[in-house]
């Protein structure tokens, strides 16, 4: 149970990283059309998907051949499988800590891209509105650091949506794969609604922060 919880947080760490980048790119471009701005800005940002995105993906992909080895491992007794398990355990566990490394080092690099684009927004903003904190988000004035705020919390909220769905991979791994069929299914009901709810209301009460292409 230790290896299933670990597996599965930091499947949803590496999500996390494809939410971060995946939000900043689309904020970054939205921003740069808006304001005219260097698109430097946009290829830097779309350059830390080719960079970390592969590398995520196939860190997900070994975390899920090692958590049905290792439900394997539990119902049946071959030497071989257990050999396999353990190879496959430290080969996972290298990747995934390579990859969190290189996802760390590019947020770093991302936020540093960020707030020299906001530096530059907030400098062309003060030259074209009297009120240089405030513009206007759907009917009602919004300050930079709110609009900011509330794109990242809607985009949040989308996350919660999908990890809600993914509730339910727990449930069929431990019924399915590792045989428990006397897993209740009432307490992964309640998590998956409450996860569900909660993104739903974010998503609602942020949605004028919602990102709009042209």
């Amino acid at each position: 149970m230790w290896g299933l919880i670990s597996a599965i947080f930091a499947a949803l760490l590496h999500c996390l990283v494809f939410a971060i980048f995946t939000g900043s790119g689309k904020d970054t471009r939205l921003l740069v059309e808006d304001l005219s701005l260097n698109k430097e800005y946009v290829k830097k940002t779309k350059a830390f998907k080719k960079d970390v995105f592969p590398p995520a993906l196939y860190a997900i992909f070994f975390l899920l051949i090692l958590t049905s080895l290792g439900g394997a491992c539990s119902s049946l007794t071959h030497i071989w499988l257990k050999w396999a398990h353990g190879f496959w355990a430290c080969f996972t566990i290298y990747y995934n800590v390579k990859t969190f490394w290189l996802e760390y080092k590019a947020i770093g690099v991302n936020s540093s891209i960020l707030k020299d684009l906001n530096a530059n927004a907030g400098a062309i903003v003060s030259q074209q509105a009297p009120e240089p904190t405030e513009f206007t988000v759907g009917s009602e004035p919004q300050k930079v650091a709110d609009l900011e705020w509330g794109t990242h919390v809607y985009a949040f909220g989308k996350f919660l949506g999908f990890l809600s769905w993914n509730t339910w991979l727990v449930y069929l791994y431990l019924r399915f794969i590792m045989g428990e069929i006397r897993t209740p299914i009432w307490p992964f009901v309640l998590v998956s609604l409450g996860v569900w709810f909660g993104g739903t209301f974010l998503k609602i009460r942020y949605q004028d922060y919602r990102p709009k292409f042209h």
